[in-house]
């Protein structure tokens, strides 16, 4: 019979095209892996790979498979972080992942309310920027392009807030007295750009100015919200950034609000639904959402 070793060695060949790669990143010997092609195929009576140049690809029966493949693994994952939280006795310890913006203005007080609320539980808190793909933490805050975008099944997730971007300038800038601008009133400045080249926010920027038919130039690169807002306060420019990003503001900077699109992003609490701290994680995220909307 096939197990979850089996398994892991046909997702990992299916997404390197080759047996000694996949042998490489399980840690495992190429003719291990060969191995547990064979009886997978042999359990199945199925041909799961073909030759493609000097590596593999799968079948269109492989990839039949691939969604199936992928939920067993997930779940055999899911089972054995809950068993090995069982085992360190984590059940009164709560790991939550978060990107920058939302650590600054929100994680301390979630701490808090958690300390008041639970004494006996310990909280670790974990940055996670870019974009979500497991759960290395019990709970995480997400960033997505859309209101209701769609997780996997195996994701639970409650939506938190909207967070409009906004238009960082000097205060002596021309534009500095308006209440609201337009993206393609921007496009002829000196932009500073305050985000990683694949960042969620920095892609919702392009794509709000793409619909703007805007074209993006940077003058200067900071890679950084706090860092970009005091290079405007010097006059070397403009940055657009999400309004939670702002605070606290830079002195000798004015907020601008943004129209024709407006970029926002939305932000999620995300968990596995399974996760033995199942009334914990919701209680966490009740006050989350208190502190988003506050």
């Amino acid at each position: 019979m096939y197990t979850v070793a089996h398994l892991k060695s046909f997702k990992s060949v299916a997404l390197t095209g080759s047996v000694r790669s996949a042998a490489q990143h399980l840690g495992l010997s190429p003719s291990a892996v060969s191995h547990h092609l064979k009886l997978l195929e042999q359990e199945t009576g199925l041909t799961l790979f073909q030759r493609q140049g000097r590596g593999l690809c799968l079948t269109d029966t492989g990839s039949a498979i691939m969604p199936d493949v992928d939920s067993v693994l997930e779940s055999s994952g899911r089972l054995g972080q809950c068993i090995a939280d069982l085992h360190e006795n984590r059940i009164g310890y709560l790991s939550i992942g978060y990107f920058a913006t939302a650590g600054t203005r929100w994680l301390p007080e979630l701490v808090a309310y958690l300390e008041n609320r639970h004494p006996d539980v310990t909280v670790q808190l974990n940055l996670a920027e870019g974009p979500w793909t497991e759960f290395p933490s019990d709970l995480h805050v997400v960033i997505s392009e859309k209101k209701n975008p769609e997780f996997p099944q195996q994701v639970k997730s409650h939506f938190l807030t909207e967070d409009p971007y906004v238009v960082a300038v000097p205060e002596d800038h021309p534009l500095s007295s308006r209440e609201e601008v337009s993206l393609g009133e921007l496009e002829s400045h000196s932009w500073i750009d305050n985000d990683t080249a694949d960042g969620p926010c920095r892609k919702i920027l392009f794509d709000a100015c793409s619909r703007a038919g805007v074209r993006v130039h940077f003058k200067h690169e900071a890679h950084s919200f706090v860092t970009a807002l005091h290079m405007v306060s010097r006059g070397l420019g403009l940055t657009i950034l999400p309004r939670l990003g702002v605070e606290p503001l830079t002195p000798g900077v004015t907020i601008i609000r943004l129209t024709a699109p407006e970029p926002i992003r939305f932000i999620h609490a995300i968990c596995d639904p399974g996760h033995p701290q199942q009334e914990l994680i919701e209680d966490a995220v009740t006050a989350l959402r208190e502190l988003a909307t506050s």
